[in-house]
């Protein structure tokens, strides 16, 4: 007997470690799918929404031709983010953004226009700088991208012939609309103060600027004697070459209204609907939360847990064959004209466990796949999946409660707590 109660004590602790053991291996296995989703869903949005786009396009200021329209334009873009300050654009080249500024030069570095984080960041004025970009030299910063959105076609100025065919460009702000020409293009080290210290003093600075940048210009113009009357602009971004190399375009700024470039030359919405601006960055207020989808699969794994399928499903097969052997042993034993009441008490309360626990499962099933249909509704009726996927949302809470019902449904139906077949007295009818 001793021998017997150990061997069923090794067996229970088997079983629950067994079960301990299957849990862990299905928690590390939903969080290296929860990262590889995550990984493969943020170079998607990454290369998706490096490009401007049509959506975003029609929130482009217009230029000063139209004054009724200024305020509207500025203020339809501060909707999507109030830290805008104006938008820039190199013409013939996919640089062509909104730009920002952060409280400091490292808050859009991983972070869009529309506040999502995305290894893109976006193009950013340096925190140093005024808001009005009315400092003699403003800096602007993106990152390179090998697929030439963002600052990655900057790189494409050290070609001499690209250089020469791409140096204009415009740049837009509440304050007026500027005309950018190119007069360089440099490699330096992202700890240069020379290129990176943004400070007031215009006069005894420029000439400092102007001798480093003629010693290093890898391409160039004839640098302005004087400081042009806006100031000077510069685009900055890294260099895959070097670690912390960056290759930046020093451009003179003056007033668009005396450029002698036509408008047309601007990339507008309504202009090109087509190209690459059918993808790039999209409007889309819609969100969708890992947690949720987590929740539905959690959900689904409660009503059909595949890892324990046989033992979940074979225990009511179980249950109803050895309810009908045990049927048949009492009308066996009424053909004998043996009395009812004569049964072992052990195989009555049997029975009656066991036919209490079909019910219940029966019910539990249909509980658990309402439950779980439930979800699955619930999810798609309030997550985009193609909008920005986050770890949260305001439905989590509810998500959670549903795959906790679910949960509660199997643990209290699908759970057999009655007397089991092999603790009768009857062991030959085990």
């Amino acid at each position: 007997m001793k021998t017997g109660k150990g061997m069923k004590l090794l067996n229970q602790i088997a079983a629950a470690a067994n079960t301990v053991l299957m849990v862990f291996a299905a928690l590390a296995a939903a969080v290296m799918l929860a990262s590889g989703l995550y990984v493969l869903n943020d170079i998607y949005y990454t290369n998706r929404t490096a490009f401007v786009s049509y959506d975003l396009l029609q929130y482009r200021p217009k230029l000063r031709e139209d004054p009724q329209t200024e305020e509207y334009t500025y203020s339809e873009l501060r909707k999507i983010n109030p830290d805008t300050v104006g938008w820039l654009e190199m013409f013939g080249t996919n640089i062509n953004y909104p730009v920002v500024q952060g409280r400091d030069n490292l808050e859009y570095l991983n972070k869009d226009i529309f506040g999502y984080s995305t290894l893109t960041g976006s193009i950013y004025l340096a925190a140093e700088n005024d808001a009005d970009l009315s400092d003699w030299y403003n800096m602007i910063y993106g990152h390179h991208m090998e697929s030439g959105a963002m600052f990655g076609d900057i790189e494409k100025y050290l070609d001499p012939e690209y250089f020469a065919a791409h140096s204009d460009g415009i740049l837009q702000t509440e304050h007026g609309d500027y005309r950018i020409r190119v007069f360089a293009c440099v490699r330096t080290n992202a700890y240069e103060d020379t290129v990176y210290q943004l400070d007031e003093d215009a006069e005894s600075r420029y000439p400092v600027l102007k001798e480093y940048i003629a010693e290093h210009a890898v391409n160039g113009k004839t640098l302005p004697e004087d400081m042009p009357e806006d100031g000077i602009l510069g685009l900055s971004t890294c260099s895959d070459a070097v670690t912390d190399g960056r290759i930046v375009l020093f451009a003179g700024v003056e007033p668009w209204n005396d450029s002698g470039i036509p408008a047309q030359m601007l990339t507008q919405a309504e202009e090109q609907p087509e190209k690459h601006l059918a993808v790039g960055h999209k409007l889309q207020k819609g969100r969708w939360s890992f947690l949720n989808l987590l929740c539905v699969v959690c959900t689904f794994l409660t009503f059909l847990p595949v890892w324990a399928m046989r033992r979940k499903f074979g225990q009511l097969t179980y249950s109803k064959k050895t309810v009908n052997r045990l049927e048949k042993q009492a009308d066996d034993a009424k053909q004998k004209q043996d009395a009812p009441a004569n049964q072992p008490e052990e195989t009555e309360k049997l029975l009656h466990d066991l036919k209490h626990f079909l019910k219940k499962s029966k019910t539990g099933i249909l509980l658990e796949a309402v439950i779980f249909g439930v979800s699955a509704a619930v999810f798609l009726l309030t997550e985009d999946l193609t909008g920005r996927m986050g770890i949260r949302d305001r439905w989590t809470g509810l998500m959670i409660l549903i795959a906790a019902a679910a949960l509660a449904a199997d643990i209290i139906c699908l759970r057999y707590r009655g007397r089991r077949p092999d603790e009768t007295a009857q062991p030959q009818e085990q």
